[in-house]
């Protein structure tokens, strides 16, 4: 098989738990070394894989790297420079990885990068700046780890990613520290997730973030809030948010809100839903309703 192009061992249409896989061990991998035409390779949702040979790295056709849900994926190859093809990387949902791969900032032809970690910095030393040179970045998710430290200017970088439409920030600590990262303007963003917030309130970074980012010429602008300890969105000013047409909310026990205030706040909401807040079990809107 050494003109394959595509190997799909994971998860294929099936992109739930009840679907399970799982290797004995890594030794297959090896037999990948050699296949210089592979541009595809998915293992989503393969249990078992803890590590990833250093030959993974030598593809240089590969155009897509799938490591979604790996549960037990712990580290990767130290360099993945070589991949100067790659252009969609997911290694969301492999919460036992520590740290990236050093040369990430050389895959100038990435448009996914999903479950970027940036974990404490004797584990991981890279820094979200150093995605500052990935031009072509339309989806990013960001995993912020326990011990992590942000340094002044790291999210500030994120404005040179002037392609970017998805971005996503989770958070697995609770330290208003790590909350508060400043980024002043992206002009194509579409969505903007964030999950497990660790601040209790709106606080400037979530108010300046929105009302910036949501700023561009796209027609819909999504807002999404998932878990975390926000308790509040007092603190937000008539029409501080113009430009959000979908409103989401969940998991967020401490928040409690008002439906009336949420409409002065988002003028141009076309749809939205609560579940399991303070206040509200679930509450879904949407404007065709009223019509």
């Amino acid at each position: 098989m050494k003109h394959l192009e595509v190997l799909q061992l994971g998860r294929w249409l099936q992109d739930s738990a009840s679907h399970y896989n799982e290797v004995m061990s890594e030794k297959f991998l090896k037999q990948l070394k050699g296949q210089k035409y592979l541009r595809y390779i998915s293992f989503r949702g393969i249990s078992g894989i803890s590590k990833l040979p250093p030959s993974i790295f030598q593809l240089e056709s590969l155009e897509t790297l799938d490591l979604k849900a790996c549960h037990n994926l712990e580290t990767l190859p130290n360099d993945i420079s070589s991949l100067r093809n790659l252009k969609h990387l997911d290694l969301f949902e492999c919460p036992l990885l520590e740290r990236m791969s050093k040369g990430i900032e050389k895959l100038t032809n990435l448009k996914v990068l999903k479950g970027f970690v940036k974990g404490s910095s004797s584990m991981s030393p890279y820094k979200i700046s150093d995605l500052a040179n990935l031009k072509k970045l339309v989806r990013l998710s960001i995993y912020i780890k326990r011990g992590a430290v942000i340094y002044d200017g790291e999210f500030e970088s994120l404005e040179e990613l002037l392609e970017l439409k998805h971005l996503k920030i989770s958070w697995s600590v609770f330290d208003v520290r790590y909350s508060v990262p400043y980024i002043s303007f992206l002009p194509k963003i579409e969505k903007l997730h964030l999950e497990g917030f660790p601040g209790e309130n709106i606080s400037d970074f979530l108010r300046t973030v929105v009302s910036h980012y949501l700023k561009s010429s796209n027609p819909t602008k999504v807002l999404k809030i998932t878990g975390g300890k926000l308790k509040s969105l007092n603190r937000v000013y008539i029409k501080e948010y113009p430009e959000v047409n979908i409103l989401i909310l969940k998991y967020l026990k401490h928040l409690k809100v008002d439906l009336i205030s949420l409409h002065l706040m988002f003028p141009s909401l076309r749809y939205l839903e609560i579940k399991q807040i303070s206040n509200y079990a679930y509450f879904e809107w949407s404007k065709d309703e009223d019509r």
